[in-house]
């Protein structure tokens, strides 16, 4: 059953005193949260309201008593700027206790024009046999603008030891209307530090002074901002040294927003407030600037209210109530709610916002956009139904809602469903919200675009804005017309220039000249490539697409699948290096950069995938660019299984499937295998000095492509992995690759003994990384399953295509001998290690305990050597030879004094031989024998 939400009849809780007008205008009330905390606990807030009345004076009023609990008179010329803040400190050793009540107050003096603004603490203790002790401290501002918010620190941590215990050293911090932002001693309201406008304009507003304002001020821990408004991601502040924990080291943050009178612009700011040691220190910027980020909100948004531990923004603007949502502290608009005459809302959860409007009460759902409960406004107090209804706090608690409308004090209690078991945040879902929708306003015209302005935290223009159009346009079209021209020269020239890469003048630069009208397209500029992949600067996407577009062309006419679709067309240019090596040429930035022609074509990433490795091995056959391009890019499994299957075919490791397929459908595949090496027999012999001058480098290219490949390959999603190997290996293929990885497991020495010795421990070969086992076995894994059920079942006729009907019978029993061979040598290493773990923890706790003096002495230690472990693998410690007497004295200690400590180790009734060593090197040796007490 869906829960419902019932408004009672909201109630006076106190009628407030009359306010004297001010200079400017009728008096006005304002009111501000109570907190109490105690000594070594969190701050809490308290169910008491401190309300300021302008000429009058600051009362404190108990709402569950509806009772006034202290009053503080002020100066009938003096008028309030901002909310009062008052906090209540209790010491967790005795039962005073200490109320603070701070207030922002500014004067006008009959004989002046101009005021002044002040701080005035009214401080009240409370001792245990419950008298009162009032009195007060006022301190004068050196501040031009308003004070629009004030708030007392964490406490702190005192000077010195003396002041400490007993009360609560916190800071005041004093936020002004034009971002300065000052901080008062607690208790003497003496300045201690300050921080003017510009650590918040220089920021956001680049080239210009701006008029800053201050809209919105609130402090909060820096955990709740973590957990909150980031996600949870602590990394995102690297200002501080230490790891911001809940329990452990958490700063104060003060989060503000801020507008510029001129452009409209809002900023949303994350400050962290200095600690102790900051606070003391010489230099002025003592208020660190932790994240700022632009905030989407209209320009006559009011009353924002921002939960930092739920992450939630929300603000008032012309019926309208905007929620705002953190995504790593960027806030993202989620929803707006239209309220009609709506005055004044106040959140009450996650899923529930209390509004005020002409007419009455209303609790939304902003979420799903429903009506939850209503209450009339007639049965509030008889008067004026004008006057608006201000909300100013709600007490979770106890369910109560406070406000001010005129001159009264009032409080609404709203009610959860009586069969509520649970708290209030497990309300708020959809089956609350069914039949209690709210309609959506209709608008008739179009909405407008968002004027998107330049970035102020970015200097370079993003792109697809105006500035970036309009520079794209030119180059490119500047770029095809050098192109056209066959100056291939100079396009590469422009093109470095874009990617940033740097270009070696050769010497016959100057002396080039154009030979009718275009530059000779004989020798490229030489570019000068960086020393690592992560030098490579970023570059707008749209310049890839266009380096791609160019280097290769896409044939939309070919209808043979076997029939290649991607060519290069300027295989020599440095272009293509640079998208090979930086990374670029992705299956996504091909296929974007041909959006046109590939727009019907069914499944062009595999296509793409599968022809680009071949298109790399056919341009450079040396197979280092195809190196390149597997070691720089982010591979799918069809790229990195068709690199694999060109890769194994080059090193001669497959057999050409027509040659074979010929052979079995022939008689005497024999004789025309014969004949076809009489022929080729002297072509061998010719090739044989070349093949072994270049065996050297393509051996080693091919081998680790291959090494790089596989790495890649394992950690690709084994689905995806199983399908690409289906798809381009035949079953012959991929029981070649099997073999393969059999010879790896061979070579590696995964199928032999630990005690036995190889050829690798011979030959003092590096051994293979431990990884390698992991890796084998996942690829073995998957090309097992890309086989199929129906494909081993029929294995006899597969393995009889590449060897002899003998040799097939046996592939399963000899792989299965390799593989639980190489599983044995597994767990002869965990026994091994286990059997050994115990004694090399051992030779390490007696190293360490003996390294303490050996090395203050420098001289050898003799250990008497035996092939037993002493029982319990018990080390001890050594005793020092020397002592420290009173004073700070270091002597030697005395053999008396070594054997005694030796002694009181032993157990009862036990025997020790202390050696000569052991005392001072004599030649007797000592015996001690204890006796049980």
């Amino acid at each position: 059953m869906a829960a419902k939400l019932q408004i009672h009849t909201p109630y006076v809780l106190q009628a407030l005193p009359r306010p004297l007008d001010r200079p400017d205008g009728p008096g006005r009330y304002l009111a501000g949260e109570v907190f109490g905390q105690k000594q070594h606990d969190k701050r809490r807030k308290r169910s008491e309201l401190a309300v300021a009345i302008d000429g009058v004076a600051v009362y404190l009023y108990d709402i569950l008593s509806s009772q006034a609990v202290t009053s503080y008179l002020v100066s009938p010329h003096s008028v309030f700027t901002c909310a009062p803040y008052s906090l209540r400190w209790r010491p967790a050793s005795s039962k005073t206790a200490t109320r603070y009540t701070y207030v922002s107050l500014s004067t006008i003096d009959a004989s002046s024009a101009s005021g002044k603004r002040e701080i005035k603490l009214f401080k009240e203790e409370i001792s245990e046999a419950g008298t009162t002790t009032t009195s007060q401290v006022a301190h004068t501002l050196r501040c031009d603008a308003s004070i629009v918010n004030i708030f007392a620190s964490s406490p702190r941590s005192p000077i010195t030891k003396l002041i400490t215990e007993e009360f609560g050293y916190h800071d005041l911090v004093v936020v002004a209307a034009d971002g300065t932002v000052l901080g008062l001693n607690g208790e003497t309201l003496e300045e201690r530090w300050r921080t003017s406008p510009s650590l918040l304009s220089e920021e956001t507003f680049s080239g210009r002074k701006p008029s800053l304002q201050v809209d919105f001020a609130q402090p909060t821990l820096a955990a709740d901002v973590i957990d909150g408004m980031f996600g949870g991601r602590p990394e995102l502040f690297g200002v501080f040294q230490e790891k911001i924990h809940r329990d452990g080291f958490n700063p104060d943050f003060l989060i503000l927003i801020t507008s510029d009178r001129a452009s409209r612009r809002r900023h949303l700011h994350v400050l962290a407030l200095p600690s102790e040691r900051e606070a003391r220190q010489a230099n002025n910027k003592r208020l660190i600037s932790v994240f700022v980020a632009p905030l989407s909100a209209e320009a006559n948004c009011t009353g924002f209210q921002l939960d930092v531990r739920f992450g939630t923004l929300q603000a008032r603007s012309d019926g309208t109530i905007s929620t705002f949502t953190f995504s790593n502290g960027i806030p993202r608009l989620e929803n707006k709610l239209q309220v009609v005459g709506l005055t004044s809302f106040l959140r009450l959860s996650k899923t529930s916002v209390l509004a005020s409007a002409a007419d009455g009460f209303s609790v939304y759902n902003p979420i799903y956009r429903s009506l939850q409960a209503t209450a009339p406004l007639d049965t509030v107090t008889s008067g004026d139904k004008s006057i608006p209804f201000n909300f100013v706090t709600y007490f979770a608690s106890r369910e109560i809602a406070v406000g001010l409308r005129g001159a009264n004090l009032t409080a609404i209690q709203i009610e959860a469903p009586k069969n509520r078991t649970m708290k209030r945040r497990a309300e708020g879902l959809l089956a609350d919200a069914i039949r209690r929708g709210i309609p959506r306003e209709q608008t008739v015209r179009k909405r407008a675009p968002a004027d998107h302005t330049a970035s102020a935290l970015v200097a370079d223009p993003f792109p697809g804005s105006s500035d970036a159009s309009l520079e794209w346009r030119t180059k490119s079209a500047q770029a095809d017309k050098l192109l056209r021209n066959n100056d291939l020269r100079s396009w590469e020239a422009l093109l470095a220039e874009i990617f940033r890469i740097s270009v070696k003048e050769s010497e016959g630069d100057a002396e080039r000249g154009i030979v009718n009208g275009t530059t000779e397209p004989t020798q490229l500029p030489e570019w000068v490539w960086p020393s690592s992949r992560a030098d490579y600067a970023r570059v707008d996407r749209r310049w890839v697409f266009y380096a791609i577009n160019r280097i290769f062309t896409w044939d939309a006419q070919a209808q043979d699948s076997k029939t290649p679709r991607l060519a290069c067309r300027l295989p020599e240019s440095n272009v293509l290096n640079y998208l090979v090596d930086s990374g670029h040429l992705l299956t996504s930035n091909i296929k974007s950069a041909f959006k046109g022609e590939v727009r019907e074509v069914d499944q062009v990433e595999d296509m793409i995938g599968e022809e680009i490795p071949v298109l790399l091995a056919e341009i450079d056959p040396t197979m280092e660019l195809l190196l390149g391009y597997l070691s720089g890019t982010q591979l799918g499994s069809t790229e990195l299984v068709s690199s694999i299957k060109l890769l194994l075919r080059s090193l001669g490791l497959f057999e050409d499937s027509s040659r074979t397929l010929q052979m079995r459908l022939t008689e005497n595949g024999d004789q025309i295998y014969d004949q076809e090496n009489e022929v080729i027999s002297m072509e061998l012999d010719r090739a044989a000095e070349e093949l072994q001058i270049t065996e050297h480098y393509l051996g080693g290219h091919r081998a680790r492509g291959l090494g790089v490949a596989f790495s890649k390959l394992a950690a690709c999603p084994p689905v995806s992995t199983v399908q690409s190997l289906r798809r381009l290996f035949t079953p012959q293929e991929i029981i070649g690759l099997m073999n393969v990885l059999r010879a790896e497991l061979i070579k590696d020495g995964w199928t032999t003994r630990y005690l036995d010795r190889t050829r690798a421990d011979q030959d003092e070969i590096e051994a293979p990384p431990d990884g390698s086992i992991q890796l084998i076995a996942d690829l073995m894994s998957r090309c097992i399953d890309s086989v199929g059920l129906a494909g081993w079942m029929a294995s006899d006729s597969v393995l009889a295509s590449s060897r002899s009907q003998e040799d097939s019978a046996d592939f399963f029993s000899q792989f299965q001998a390799e593989v639980s061979v190489a599983l044995e040598g597994i767990m002869e290493a965990v026994r091994l290690q286990g059997a050994l773990a115990e004694a090399v923890s051992y030779a390490k706790r007696a190293r360490k305990a003996l390294g303490s003096d050996s090395a203050k002495g420098g001289k050898a230690v003799s250990l008497h050597a035996t092939k037993e472990l002493p029982l319990g693998l018990k080390t001890d410690t050594k005793i020092s030879t020397e002592r420290i007497r009173s004073g700070g004295e270091v002597v030697p200690r005395s053999s008396r004094q070594i054997g005694h400590f030796i002694s009181k180790k032993r157990g009862v009734y036990s025997v020790h031989r202390i050696s000569e060593e052991t005392l001072l090197g004599g030649a007797c040796a000592l015996v001690v024998q204890e006796a049980g007490r």
